[in-house]
């Protein structure tokens, strides 16, 4: 099943880990075989192999190293226990150690992507959804500073574009995100409408928009206090969306300060991209 957005679980004290830190023994190959783990796991998550990585693959996952040199890390790792030889299906590999326990089998990914395509067609909350508990200061502070209703008008089209029946699974995530990300900011959750659907869809076809890059802007602008308040829907996001990339790239607030250091899911390099 093809997926146009992935991501792995690792945990954040995976570099502390027992069986990673007894890699020191092999000195300066220590840092390169846990590279390849790393490697590893992205491989199993976007063709998801349920954890099992062929034989074969190894070289192309530890590249420019030589081939021998990849067998010899993948060996490293398993000496310490991160992973083990198998054979699954008459075909040699390793195993990867923990990883269907943090990210699942492909079966799980798979349903979780049809129940969210079914919530998406029912307004956009998932099964068992609970969303985070607005902090009482940021509540307070949005209600005194809520835009007029006028600048979220969502009546937004394209001369020539028709509308698409036929429901898109990236369009869904994004604008499930969106809602997520605003109700869990204390606001009431937004009506995922057609018009919503319609902005991103725009955004991914239109303005050639990764779904990706999609995703950490409404990250940035919903983890940020000025920004939050003023993006209430998908049409607000795609027409403010390159003020807020260069806002994101020059790590500026609104008022051309700083920022405050943020606990977020993307990484620095998908804000020094650009989205």
């Amino acid at each position: 099943m093809p997926l146009s957005e992935i991501y792995i679980k690792l945990v954040v004290g995976f570099p502390r880990d027992p069986k990673v830190r007894s890699l020191v023994r092999y000195g300066a190959d220590a840092g390169l075989a846990r590279d390849l783990y790393v490697q590893m796991c992205l491989y199993c998550r976007e063709n998801l192999t349920d954890g099992f990585v062929v034989a074969e693959e190894i070289g192309a996952l530890a590249y420019p190293l030589p081939p021998d040199h990849a067998n010899q890390l993948a060996k490293q790792l398993a000496s310490v226990g991160l992973i083990k030889e198998e054979t699954k299906n008459e075909a040699q590999g390793w195993q990867v150690g923990a990883f269907v326990r943090r990210n699942g089998t492909r079966e799980d990914v798979e349903r979780l992507s049809q129940v969210r395509a079914e919530a998406g067609s029912k307004g956009g909350r998932l099964p068992g959804y609970k969303p985070a508990k607005p902090n009482a200061n940021q509540v307070a502070k949005q209600n005194r500073s809520r835009p007029n209703p006028k600048t979220e008008s969502e009546t937004e089209s394209e001369t020539g574009k028709t509308r698409n029946p036929g429901e898109r699974e990236d369009v869904e995530r994004l604008c499930i995100h969106l809602a997520d990300r605003i109700e869990g900011n204390g606001s009431k959750r937004p009506t995922i409408s057609q018009n919503w659907r319609d902005a991103a869809r725009l955004m991914l076809d239109n303005d050639d928009r990764p779904e990706d890059k999609i995703h950490a802007a409404i990250d940035w602008c919903q983890d940020d206090e000025f920004w939050r308040i003023n993006i209430q829907s998908m049409a607000t996001l795609r027409k403010q969306y390159d003020k807020l990339r260069l806002a994101a790239q020059r790590g500026l607030s609104p008022g051309g300060k700083p920022t405050a250091p943020k606990q977020v899911n993307y990484s620095d390099e998908e804000y020094a991209s650009g989205w």
